[in-house]
């Protein structure tokens, strides 16, 4: 019940060797929205992280907020700010915690998401290029990179690198895209307390799909980090902005935070 297919028209981008599939597959929580009150769920937390000096993520009418810093080179991820992806809706409370941190350079943004996690759950192989990652322990970021323009990507990852990656405007419709060279570099590492992953997203996937697509300092992106797992042990559904929709719906960007380019 969490997962629909339906047709949706295919994409070809020879320059990037981008495959996009007639397919339409929804991400992670499928479900309806309602007009609850934005906020409902009160602060997001502070993104007060022990590597790096802390950054506050507020809510208010245009949900949780964060700084995306700008690197030169690789990330040093002990000063990246973090957030946390610390609002629980829809299911009992259960003993889990996600976290995320964001940067960018020259050619990509890079992403680190971990999560505390007792009970892991990897079943879906990196191999399998249409794994219903949400099924699995999964990290979710969904990005909206050009204001003005209502489709965003969602990018849905498990422990064992398997990624699915998809664009649309709405929940129902969306083509998941494929890139048989694996542009992400996605590293996932067991800890001691759960996992976590790392990988970038090239401008250049992003251009294929957004051609007027420019990183630069001062632009304010939408978006959303999430945490999930449908057929895990105890079903959860995390969120960094809390998602006004009464039942399981990430695809919900009413709900988007402001993620603005330092």
């Amino acid at each position: 019940m969490w997962a629909t297919r339906t047709t949706s028209s295919s994409i070809s981008i020879a320059a990037c060797a981008l495959l996009a599939l007639v397919l339409a597959l929804a991400g992670c929580a499928a479900g309806g929205s309602s007009d609850e009150p934005s906020g409902s769920s009160g602060p997001v937390a502070e993104t007060n992280s022990s590597q790096g000096e802390a950054e506050t993520a507020e809510v208010g009418e245009r949900g949780a907020s964060y700084v995306v810093a700008r690197i030169e080179g690789e990330p040093d991820w002990d000063e990246v700010p973090q957030v946390d992806i610390d609002h629980q809706q829809w299911t009992d409370p259960v003993e889990i915690s996600a976290h995320a941190q964001l940067c960018y350079g020259d050619d990509a943004f890079h992403v680190r998401m971990w999560a505390e996690e007792a009970d892991v759950r990897a079943e879906h192989p990196e191999s399998d290029l249409l794994a219903p990652t949400y099924e699995d322990s999964c990290l979710e970021l969904f990005l909206m990179p050009v204001p003005g323009d209502g489709r965003y990507m969602n990018f849905e990852i498990n422990p064992n690198c398997a990624i699915c990656v998809q664009v649309g405007e709405a929940r129902e419709g969306r083509t998941t895209l494929v890139r048989p060279d694996d542009p992400y570099d996605a590293v996932a590492t067991r800890t001691e307390d759960g996992w976590e992953v790392t990988y970038e997203i090239p401008f250049s996937l992003i251009e294929t799909v957004y051609p007027d697509f420019v990183a630069e300092p001062g632009l304010e992106l939408r978006g959303n980090f999430y945490k999930c797992g449908n057929l895990t042990s105890e079903r959860h559904y995390l969120s960094w902005s809390p998602v006004d929709s009464e039942t399981p719906n990430f695809h919900a960007p009413w709900s988007f935070g402001t993620l603005t380019l330092g």
